[in-house]
């Protein structure tokens, strides 16, 4: 299958995957050692050296805090990703939930539109109806930044079925090619650790959807809980995962570390297809 974006589109029959900027002073993992626009910018050509497919520049942690303001967000992001655009040959994306921070990096030249909410506010489903950005529709449980006091009764895997299903059709309506989009389960996004490990074994059963499944896997909570390893800890555990939801049929995946993980997708690759996509000349 393709994913379609505002300049292209991406191959997504074998693995892809999206390096991640974090031009924030509070993310998880970098602790904000890319707040710094000139640093930014050279994390994400570095990350598209070392084979990512698409480089995604965010402004704003999830972290439970205050929702940062939409001019210092947009501050944050649109330098970045103006300078990316004109560096890379890779599409660069824009991972946001607000419709003005949106609008500002895609007129910066982003062209794939990450909503951690799912397009849930009508502003945004009009960002990206009207700009023929790829989308990223993710399922999220409660609204971001917030801490949950509980989490959803419900087989979770089955409710990201209902949910994408129907909101695709709604896309489509509203003028949203279905090509554009691929498919977020949100795993840690409202989720406990016990739904995110069930959603990930169960990942094969959301390819009914029909859409390429892409998978910010990287350093994930569930890693934590599983095997007691801290953010910057998780690289092995993120590396299992990542093998393990490729079998399940995703093809993309948001990661932190591109250098390390990019020969571990390669590997992946070629296990659930039978073949390389190409073989190396190893010295003995």
């Amino acid at each position: 299958m393709r994913w379609v974006h505002a300049t292209g589109e991406i191959d997504c029959r074998g693995g892809r995957l999206v390096g991640i900027v974090n031009a924030t002073p509070d993310s998880f993992t970098d602790e904000g050692a890319h707040h710094d626009p000139d640093r930014a910018v050279a994390h994400g050509v570095r990350l598209a050296r070392q084979g990512a497919a698409v480089v995604e520049v965010g402004g704003e942690s999830l972290r439970f805090s205050d929702q940062t303001p939409v001019d210092v967000e947009i501050g944050r992001v649109v330098p970045v990703i103006r300078r990316l655009v004109a560096e890379l040959d890779v599409p660069v994306a824009i991972d946001t939930f607000k419709a003005p921070v949106a609008a500002a990096a895609i007129a910066a030249g982003a062209s794939i539109l990450n909503d951690p909410t799912g397009l849930r506010d009508e502003a945004m489903r009009e960002v990206a109806a009207g700009t023929g950005v790829g989308i990223v529709l993710t399922h999220f449980f409660g609204p971001p930044k917030v801490r949950p006091t509980s989490f959803p009764d419900v087989d979770v895997p089955t409710a990201v079925v209902e949910w994408a299903t129907a909101l695709i059709a709604e896309a489509h309506t509203a003028g949203i090619d279905p090509e554009r989009i691929v498919l977020d389960p949100g795993v840690g996004l409202g989720k406990s650790p016990e739904q995110d490990l069930e959603l990930l074994h169960r990942l094969a059963e959301l390819q009914v959807v029909g859409r390429p499944m892409f998978v910010p896997i990287s350093n994930k909570k569930v890693i934590g809980a599983v095997t007691g390893a801290l953010a910057k800890q998780r690289l092995s555990g993120t590396t299992a995962a990542l093998a393990w939801c490729r079998a399940q049929g995703a093809t993309i995946f948001r990661v932190h570390n591109v250098k390390f993980l990019a020969p571990a997708m390669a590997m992946a690759d070629a296990l659930v297809e039978g073949r390389p996509a190409r073989w190396y000349d190893v010295p003995k």
